[in-house]
């Protein structure tokens, strides 16, 4: 996969280092033509920036999170069955709309 070096991101502070590579490695092509028969082969490198490793840690994490949060629903559960937990229709369908807004757009 070849990556065109001349698109540039107004926040990425590494376009000049991609200019920079792709400078040494045309030279080092001119260079290798020069050295014989094995030169015509090609070499695609890669590598990963710190944020996969980030990424990776973070889904990590994220599947030690429970879908549940069982202490919530119990102590919901016993305010329930007391008769403290009152909802604000309001705020209930505040909520409701909110959830069905962000999901339709």
């Amino acid at each position: 996969m070849l990556i065109d070096p001349k698109i540039q991101f107004p926040s990425d502070a590494r376009a000049e280092q991609a200019s920079r590579t792709k400078k040494a490695a045309n030279a080092a092509r001119g260079a290798s033509r020069s050295s014989g028969p094995a030169a015509s082969r090609r070499e695609d490198r890669m590598s990963l920036s710190s944020k996969h490793g980030e990424v990776r840690t973070l889904e990590a994490g994220l599947a030690n999170v429970p879908e549940v949060r069982a202490e919530r629903v119990s102590a919901l559960k016993r305010q329930v069955s007391s008769g403290e937990y009152q909802p604000s229709s309001e705020k209930v369908a505040e909520a409701i709309v909110r959830e069905y807004s962000g999901n339709c757009v």
